[in-house]
C-alpha cells in the first residue's frame, strides 16, 4: 500500500470524526463533551501529523524544499491545528469553545483538501510507486498494521 493511500484512508476517518465533533458543539452547555471530543481529535491529529511529517514530508523536502513551499505550508497548518486544539482546552465557556471548534474544523478540512488535491498528487509524481510503497510499509509498521 502506498503512503498516500494510507493517509487518504486516515482522512476518511477524520471526516467522520469532524462531523461528530461539529454535532457535539451544537449541544447547548456541552463543555465537557466538547473537551472530550476535541481531546480525542487532538490525539489523532498529532499522531497523523507526526507520521506525515516523519515519513512523507521529509521524503518530499529534497524535491520541494523545507523552509518555503507546499511542505512548509503543510507543517505550518499542522502547527495551527495543534494551537487551535490547545485553545479549546483553555476555553472558558461553551461559546468560546464552539467558536474554536468551528475554526479548527474549518482549518483541518482546508488542510486535508490541500493535501488531497495538491500534495498527494505531487508526491505520486515526484516519488514514484516504489518509494510510496516503502513509505506505506513504514506507515503500517508505525500503526501496527499487517499488510498481506
Amino acid at each position: 500500500m502506498k503512503i498516500t493511500d494510507a493517509l487518504l484512508g486516515e482522512h476518511s476517518a477524520f471526516y467522520m470524526l469532524f462531523d461528530q465533533v461539529e454535532e457535539i458543539a451544537t449541544i447547548e452547555g456541552a463543555m465537557a463533551q466538547i473537551r472530550g471530543a476535541t481531546t480525542v481529535l487532538a490525539a489523532m491529529v498529532e499522531s497523523h501529523a507526526t507520521l506525515e511529517e516523519e515519513l512523507l514530508f521529509t521524503t518530499l523536502e529534497p524535491h520541494m524544499g523545507r523552509d518555503v513551499g507546499p511542505v512548509a505550508q503543510m507543517r505550518a497548518d499542522h502547527e495551527e491545528l495543534e494551537h487551535l486544539l490547545g485553545q479549546i482546552e483553555e476555553a472558558e465557556d461553551v461559546a468560546q469553545a464552539t467558536t474554536l471548534v468551528a475554526q479548527v474544523l474549518s482549518a483541518a478540512r482546508n488542510h486535508f483538501r490541500k493535501e488531497e488535491q495538491f500534495l498527494f498528487p505531487m508526491a505520486e509524481k515526484l516519488l514514484g510507486d516504489e518509494t510510496l510503497t516503502r513509505l506505506g510499509e513504514a506507515w503500517a509498521g508505525a500503526r501496527g498494521v499487517v499488510i498481506a
